[in-house]
């Protein structure tokens, strides 16, 4: 019996949720004409994807000019490959260290009713907009400063991984409950007084 718990142990241990970790990167640029002006912050996986780079998770983060305010990320059901709109091919990926930190299907991300494209073409960054203030196509050059690691945080458990967890727990709750009661039997049968012949 000490070998079942102690392996129920071992499976329960296993199955403790480990958080995923995931970066967060500030950066600010702005569009070469000098109407645009983004100060934001990006939060990737910490795994690599299928091409190479991080997924973004969220964007946060005010875009200053017509029409500008709140960042928000634009969702991409095919991430990391390119997801289309009417008007752009984006892939939401981000690239740490490399000569650019976005690819040339860039990050999609919104703000004002707009919707905005950072893009990389070789070492030139590009913001592209249907915002008719800005209504770049292609795409505007932009500054774009050297992005900063500000932290890693630890994201929370997928349910799955909870799932396993209780799963693991109640394996060490029953085989507990079936040594207790083992343990009972054979504490009744050694206090039964013996039958008179």
């Amino acid at each position: 019996m000490r070998k079942a718990v102690k392996w129920a142990l071992v499976a329960a241990v296993g199955f403790v949720p480990v958080g995923a970790n995931a970066a967060t990167y500030v950066f600010d640029f702005s569009t070469t004409d000098s109407l645009f002006t983004v100060a934001s912050a990006i939060t990737t996986a910490d795994t690599l994807n299928a091409v190479g780079g991080y997924d973004v998770l969220s964007v946060s983060g005010t875009i200053f000019g017509p029409g500008g305010g709140a960042i928000a990320l634009a969702p991409n059901p095919s991430q990391p490959f390119s997801g289309y709109t009417v008007f752009f091919q984006y892939d939401n990926v981000y690239f740490p260290g490399a000569p650019t930190s976005v690819d040339e299907n860039g990050i999609l991300f919104s703000a004002g009713g707009y919707n905005y494209n950072l893009y990389s073409d070789g070492p030139t960054y590009y913001l592209s907009s249907d915002n008719p203030a800005g209504g770049y196509n292609p795409g505007e050059m932009v500054a774009f400063s050297a992005p900063t690691q500000t932290d890693s945080v630890t994201g929370a458990p997928e349910p799955a991984t909870w799932a396993l967890m209780l799963l693991g727990f109640a394996g060490l709750g029953l085989a507990a409950r079936r040594r207790a009661r083992r343990r009972m039997a054979l504490g009744q049968q050694a206090i039964r007084p013996a039958r008179k012949a």
